[in-house]
């Protein structure tokens, strides 16, 4: 792998990361808290997330072409 394949993984890893951030709640005392349906936890961190995994598989999958196309055994 290249190095950009890295740094589209680890790309992808930080906005997994954030996106986990972003789904998770604080501790509440009350049975009922109307803050679990707040639209960053329900819609936009799910997105970041799904981003994530789409560059992470991006990141393993794309193959950068070489400058050097000659292939030679010598």
């Amino acid at each position: 792998m290249k190095k950009i394949n890295y740094i589209i993984i680890a790309v992808s890893v930080a906005l997994i990361i954030i996106g986990f951030c972003l789904m998770s709640g604080g501790k509440t005392v009350v049975e009922y808290n109307p803050e679990v349906m707040a639209p960053r936890r329900i819609t936009t961190a799910p997105i970041i997330c799904m981003l994530g995994f789409v560059g992470m598989i991006f990141g393993i999958m794309i193959h950068p072409k070489s400058k050097d196309t000659s292939v030679t055994k010598e």
